[in-house]
């Protein structure tokens, strides 16, 4: 049983304790985000080198096959189309990977979505909980019972 003072310090307590975790959730959120831009980002990079890297290759087949006057043999042909195959290859793999990262960032966003609700839940019980306690519990004569006198009660005995 506790006096409104501290009933009203621990409710606010409680409430403040429900209010950072919502702020630290929200807070999360936003760090997640910005990981995720920047994975974008890099993303974006590793394929622009990536495309840039087979220009080069194709490139230099190509400038070898001219300065040995075979640009129409089928080894810089094929050397050519290989290049070409492989970099495809490379995106179509750094594409599977950022469908794979942006599934867990969005499963990832779902959980913190969830663990806040949950927190939030959990610091309304302890709340209520905490209210409920405060609450003076009826007395004996208030209830209607017995006037409290010793005379009224019956005594226990312990038989062991």
């Amino acid at each position: 049983m506790f006096d409104p003072i501290t009933a009203t310090v621990v409710g606010g307590l409680q409430l403040g304790s429900i209010a950072s975790s919502e702020k630290a959730r929200k807070e999360t959120k936003k760090a997640r985000r910005a990981e995720e831009r920047g994975r974008q980002i890099q993303d974006a990079r590793s394929r622009m080198a990536q495309v840039r890297e087979q220009r080069i290759a194709q490139a230099q087949i190509v400038q070898g096959a001219a300065t040995q006057g075979l640009q129409q043999s089928s080894g810089a042909q094929g050397g050519y189309s290989a290049v070409g195959s492989l970099s495809a290859g490379n995106m179509q793999f750094t594409n599977q990977m950022d469908h794979l990262q942006s599934s867990i960032y969005q499963h990832m966003q779902s959980a913190n979505k969830w663990s806040g609700r949950a927190s939030t839940a959990s610091g309304l019980a302890n709340l209520a909980m905490a209210a409920g306690s405060m609450a003076s519990p009826a007395t004996p004569a208030q209830s209607g019972g017995s006037s409290g006198s010793l005379a009224s009660q019956t005594p226990t005995v312990w038989r062991g």
